[in-house]
């Protein structure tokens, strides 16, 4: 039988475990918000910020190893391509595709314009294929020619100027979603033409909070979204909205079946927990409260689950063992 105890720390723990047990480092070198984290293929942490910065630390050490400062506007989101380079998105309505060519030295091998407002995400849809969504209402597809990625459609996605988030969901499909016209969005990524809508999410903030349960499940989050948003991908259709925390602002899918979220709780607090999906409901594992400041924007897990990075409003990033 499950239990919950409220431990002196803030932590509520469900059952027996060990996550979230030591906050063993706390990295301070951005000057605002935390808006992303990630981990590059050779094992460093690597952070953007509304600082208009994006660092990358040591790894093992998480000393500050490489600041790059190549946008004019908050940096937004960042990817890693399969050729290792790095791709960003800032609010100065630009792409940057950053070479690193060893520890603390980088290019910039092209700038990416033409989205004319604050680009929010890109993904790599397929090798050499980028998507790229915008507050201007618009995605845009970019292709590899001749070495230098050229904006090859342009597609209006939005009704109106939103906060809008991008997930591959496999080889053919990918989705898209924004709060102020309240739609969930299926496309084909062939010919990107939209597939099927959900509309009516009632969400005023869908950005890193999209994630895949399973196969078949797409599970997003969102600010006063009243809890998880659960749909069938092979049916575009919308299961159910499971009430749980007032905001969700991350969802990560964990090495052990579960899924690491971000969160502003039931009771009003910045938390991260885990939970399990399990018959089409999110089950809540653990949680630890009150770990920043201010709202946690963004968590993931590395080194085999051995860790947990969360970054939040108060600038700082902080590395819990799990």
């Amino acid at each position: 039988m499950k239990f919950i105890s409220f431990l002196e720390d803030n932590s509520n723990i469900i059952g027996q475990t060990n996550h979230f047990k030591n906050n063993f480092k706390t990295l301070n070198q951005h000057t605002s918000w935390i808006d992303h984290l990630s981990i590059l293929k050779d094992g460093r942490l690597i952070s953007s910020s509304l600082d208009n910065t994006i660092n990358i630390f040591k790894r093992n050490t998480f000393e500050l190893q490489l600041s790059i400062k190549e946008h004019t506007n908050p940096v937004r989101y960042f990817t890693q391509l399969h050729d290792d380079r790095i791709i960003s998105c800032s609010d100065d309505k630009t792409m940057n595709i950053i070479k690193l060519i060893n520890d603390d030295k980088y290019n910039i091998d092209q700038k990416l314009e033409g989205h004319t407002n604050y680009v929010w995400n890109v993904i790599e849809i397929r090798e050499n294929e980028l998507i790229s969504v915008s507050y201007d209402k618009t995605m845009k597809k970019w292709e590899l020619k001749n070495n230098k990625f050229e904006c090859t459609k342009t597609i209006n996605f939005q009704d109106s100027e939103s906060y809008c988030n991008i997930l591959k969901l496999n080889e053919n499909e990918f989705v898209t979603s924004s709060y102020s016209d309240k739609c969930i969005k299926f496309w084909n990524s062939n010919d990107y033409s939209n597939i099927s809508t959900i509309k009516d999410i009632q969400s005023d903030w869908t950005f890193r909070n999209m994630c895949k349960l399973d196969d078949d499940i797409l599970c997003i989050g969102g600010r006063n979204s009243k809890g998880f948003y659960l749909i069938k991908i092979s049916t575009h259709q919308l299961i159910k909205n499971i009430i749980g925390p007032k905001e969700i602002f991350s969802i990560f899918e964990c090495i052990d079946g579960l899924f690491l979220c971000s969160t502003t709780n039931e009771n009003g607090n910045c938390a991260i927990a885990k939970y399990k999906y399990e018959n089409e409901n999110m089950i809540k594992i653990v949680e630890k409260e009150k770990i920043h400041e201010e709202r946690i924007l963004s968590c993931f897990e590395f080194d085999n689950g051995k860790i947990v990075a969360t970054g939040g409003d108060d600038t700082l990033i902080k590395l819990w063992s799990n």
